[in-house]
């Protein structure tokens, strides 16, 4: 389905969106983080924490919020891939529902920021999900005959950052970098998919 005049389908247009939102609001609050600020030091979170950056944590907040409200939308224009019936049909719905809880959470990420009661298990429900979404999502896919290949060989990328983080935060505690390789990994999968989604029409 075309929308506008730039003729491009919805769940493009929100996909695109999601990864244009969140760098824009991330780099806003970065750029007003007071001291130091480094991947390999700091968390995302860190960047909507009134106490550790009061001048720059609305900016990663909206961002979130705004974020998982197009991450929702897209998840939803995934169902123009008509991935077909059995297997790749539940998968697909599967990796929608996942999506679509992941997206509430990276919303109430921006709402429950961290120090805040129940931050830690939010976050954790929005990374758990956004694997499963993933992983389901590719699946579905992988036979479609206008799936690119290459996307899904990426997928295993993603998700091997993904599992690395995991790995990491329970392990270690404090390997923030993994976040950020994790997070930014699987935005720009939802870039490609949504650019693939151009060679559905």
């Amino acid at each position: 389905m075309a929308t506008g005049s730039f003729k491009l389908p919805l769940a493009t247009l929100c996909g695109l969106s999601v990864v244009l939102i969140f760098c824009v609001f991330t780099l806003a609050a970065v750029v007003r983080f007071p001291g130091p600020f480094s991947p390999t030091n700091n968390w995302l979170s860190d960047l909507g924490t009134p106490v550790m950056n009061p001048a720059g944590n609305v900016f990663f907040d909206i961002g979130c919020i705004l974020s998982g409200v197009f991450l929702l939308f897209f998840v939803a224009g995934l169902g123009t891939w008509h991935a077909g019936t059995g297997r790749s049909k539940a998968f697909l719905t599967a990796g929608q529902l996942c999506g679509a809880i992941s997206a509430f959470g990276l919303m109430l990420v921006g709402v429950f920021y961290k120090g805040t009661a129940y931050h830690e298990t939010i976050s954790t429900t929005f990374f758990l999900f956004l694997l499963l979404f993933i992983i389901f999502t590719a699946i579905s896919l992988w036979d479609y005959p206008k799936f690119m290949r290459w996307i899904g060989y990426y997928t295993l990328i993603v998700v091997l950052i993904q599992l690395v983080f995991m790995y990491t935060y329970y392990a270690y505690a404090h390997a923030p970098l993994w976040e950020w390789l994790a997070v930014f990994s699987a935005q720009l999968w939802v870039a490609l998919l949504a650019y693939n989604m151009l060679k559905l029409d």
